[in-house]
């Protein structure tokens, strides 16, 4: 069990909320699965990073992951005004056939506005398993997040969180209820925030989802 903070280096988005013209990035939280995929793709290729499809083979994703981890939330957040982007939607859509048909029906924007985080943002949260840190002997680790990896987290151990929130979507997908982890507001389908967790329940918790 290991307490987490995490400063934004690099600003980052990911479309999450609808805003006139493009999409807003919710500041307040990152999610665990953001973090604890650019873990695995730090230590690539150890560990499978979004292979499979659907909601059933991405809990198998996770399944094979040596972490679980609490949502990364905000102690001190910023997010910038806008700024316009263009999309590649071969990175950001796969550029499969269903993409294809939608990106070719004459409705699609190339650039659109974008909200992204700050850098200087901070975050703090829990992440148990394998000691990331340890692993590699360091004592700081940057990984990347968002639309691109654009992002670069900066994460550190901090021994001063004492309650975290866990995200009830994860939760569900490892058929946790809600009595289990009761959802207190909801961001996103992807970002249901939990009541708070002391280190311990989360910990215990975090260790049924398996």
């Amino acid at each position: 069990m290991i307490g987490i903070e995490a400063r934004v280096l690099t600003p980052f988005y990911y479309h999450g909320l609808h805003v006139d013209g493009g999409s807003a990035t919710y500041a307040e939280v990152i999610t665990d699965t953001t973090l604890l995929f650019a873990l695995a793709a730090t230590f690539s290729p150890h560990y499978r990073v979004l292979r499979a499809k659907g909601d059933t083979a991405y809990r198998e994703d996770l399944k094979t992951l040596p972490w679980r981890a609490s949502l990364l939330t905000g102690v001190h957040t910023q997010a910038l005004p806008p700024v316009r982007h263009v999309a590649d939607v071969v990175r950001e859509g796969g550029y499969t056939e269903r993409f294809r048909r939608s990106t070719g029906s004459g409705n699609y924007k190339t650039t659109f506005l974008v909200h992204e985080v700050a850098a200087g943002s901070r975050y703090q949260g829990l992440l148990t398993g394998l000691n990331p840190f340890r692993q590699l002997g360091v004592e700081s680790l940057i990984v990347r997040i968002g639309v691109g990896r654009l992002g670069m987290l900066e994460l550190t151990a901090n021994k001063t969180v004492e309650v975290v929130r866990l995200n009830a979507a994860t939760a569900r997908l490892f058929e946790r209820n809600e009595e289990q982890v009761k959802e207190e507001y909801r961001v996103l389908d992807t970002i249901r925030v939990s009541v708070p967790f002391s280190l311990q329940d989360a910990e215990r918790e975090l260790a049924a989802w398996c």
